[in-house]
């Protein structure tokens, strides 16, 4: 927490960067630029075993596999549980807004997946071998107007031997 302070990571107040929405999931609470099209999430490292570490290779990860919705870390945020316990911090990413978007079908998912060499092997989980993509589902997925598929949002893991 200091040492974000110190850099100017440490974001007090989310809404200060765009307004609140409903939007959010389990782990991400959401903030919408609406003059920049941009989303801020703050995360709050469920998905990514409370570790900060996994949360940026996860996203690291992301960007690669899907560099038309790269996350860009923006900061952090949290709060100060004074010097006898440690701090809650959540991990503050931003994302390109997709216009005019509405939730992909389970369809148009596998579709696409397949499209970038994924094969499907649950609900909504897919793997090409190298890593497997989580959180597939249409909340996650969204196609714009155009028919383009964007992943904004999921869990990527490493299949490590």
């Amino acid at each position: 927490m200091a040492y974000a302070k110190e850099k100017g990571l440490w974001i007090d107040d989310l809404y200060s960067l765009g307004s609140p929405t409903n939007a959010g999931g389990y782990e991400n609470t959401l903030a919408i630029d609406t003059i920049k099209n941009v989303v801020f999430k703050s995360n709050n490292l469920f998905n990514a075993n409370h570790s900060i570490t996994v949360l940026l290779r996860q996203i690291q990860l992301h960007n690669i596999l899907f560099p038309q919705t790269k996350y860009e870390l923006v900061g952090f945020t949290g709060i100060d549980n004074g010097s006898k316990r440690s701090p809650y911090i959540e991990v503050i990413l931003k994302q390109d807004f997709v216009k005019n978007a509405e939730q992909a079908t389970p369809f148009e998912i596998n579709t696409y997946m397949e499209s970038i060499g994924f094969q499907k092997i649950d609900e909504a989980k897919f793997t090409n071998g190298q890593y497997t993509v989580y959180d597939l589902y249409p909340r996650n997925v969204l196609r714009d107007e155009r028919g383009i598929i964007y992943v904004v949002d999921n869990i990527v893991r490493e299949n490590i031997e």
